[in-house]
Order: structure tokens, then C-alpha cells, then sequence
């Protein structure tokens, strides 16, 4: 995957295939490009791959709902983004964002969990590239999320033991002076 158009079709597939697996490998993939190339695109795919692995793998989300009907609307979706990708990134990820509101209506009717789908995603996705080297303050910045939850998650995992990313002092040290310049 080099585009962000490839890492839409590589997340419609995996869905289509309900392949758990492929989407959190998709996930990790797109947050390698997000800390590694600064490609800040590839957030929306890796949170929405995440999401979408814990959806197929947790039957609960589907009480009362068409698997069919949503993955339908969805492929729809990826391909329109898909096909605008690389000509018009904001189209693509306002499609992306789309799917991301369909997710989140899956934990509408299910109150047994304080945060949805994507709180979790956004949750996962920050402690990822927390562990990779970003500053806690830029990962809850880049993904949006609850800086209390983020830190009680991070608390909790052996995140960065498990990263073999993480980002050198020189890639910490080139970020930050692009930033300061």
C-alpha cells in the first residue's frame, strides 16, 4: 500500500471478506504511515479498519441489523473514496467519515458500553502511536482523543514493549524542528 486510494480498497476488501485479521494488519500498516512518513491521511483508515475488525468480530453489534445492508452501503462508499483519493484527499476522507457515522450508529442501541466503537478506535489508535514516539499531547491532538482514557489505556497495555516502530531521536528531533520552523 503506497496511496491512500490502495489503502481504501485494501480496508473495502477486508471487509467485504470480514477478514479481522487484514483490518488490524491494514491499521497497523496506515499508522506506519502516519508515524514513519507523516502521511496524516492513513489516520481515518487505520482507526476505521480497527473499528470495523472489532464490528465482524463481535456479534452483539448485529442484534436487530443487517450485516448485508451496512456492508453494502459501506463498500459504496469506499469505492467513491477510492476513486476521488488521490485527485481530491478531502472528498475521500469526508466518504471515510461517513462510514465512521455508520459505525458509530451500531452502538447507538447497545448501551452496555460507556464509549462506542469509535471512542475506541480513537483510544487504540493514539496509544499506537504514543508507542511509536509521538508525544501523548500530538497522538490525542492527531486522533481526538479523551486524554484521561488515553492515559488509564496506556496505563494498562504493554503498548510500547510490543512496537518495533517506534521513532528514532533523529525522526523526534526533525518532527520538532519542522515544527518549530
Amino acid at each position: 500500500m503506497r496511496t491512500l486510494a490502495e489503502a481504501i480498497v485494501e480496508l473495502s476488501d477486508a471487509m467485504e471478506e470480514k477478514d479481522v485479521h487484514a483490518l488490524r494488519k491494514l491499521s497497523n500498516q496506515c499508522l506506519d504511515k502516519v508515524s514513519l512518513e507523516e502521511k496524516h491521511a492513513f489516520l481515518k483508515p487505520a482507526m476505521i479498519a480497527y473499528a470495523l475488525a472489532k464490528v465482524i468480530a463481535k456479534p452483539h453489534y448485529w442484534k436487530g441489523r443487517s450485516q448485508t445492508v451496512f456492508f453494502n452501503e459501506a463498500l459504496k462508499k469506499f469505492e467513491r473514496a477510492a476513486a476521488v483519493a488521490e485527485s481530491d484527499e478531502g472528498t475521500a476522507l469526508d466518504l471515510l467519515e461517513d462510514v465512521e457515522k455508520m459505525l458509530r450508529a451500531l452502538d447507538v442501541k447497545d448501551k452496555r458500553f460507556v464509549r462506542d466503537i469509535m471512542e475506541k478506535a480513537k483510544l487504540k489508535t493514539a496509544s499506537t502511536l504514543y508507542a511509536q514516539g509521538f508525544s501523548l499531547d500530538r497522538a490525542i491532538e492527531m486522533t481526538g482523543a479523551d486524554k484521561r482514557e488515553l492515559i488509564k489505556y496506556i496505563g494498562k497495555t504493554m503498548m510500547f514493549d510490543r512496537t518495533g516502530s517506534a521513532r528514532s531521536m533523529e525522526q523526534r528531533l526533525k518532527a520538532l524542528r519542522e515544527i518549530i520552523s
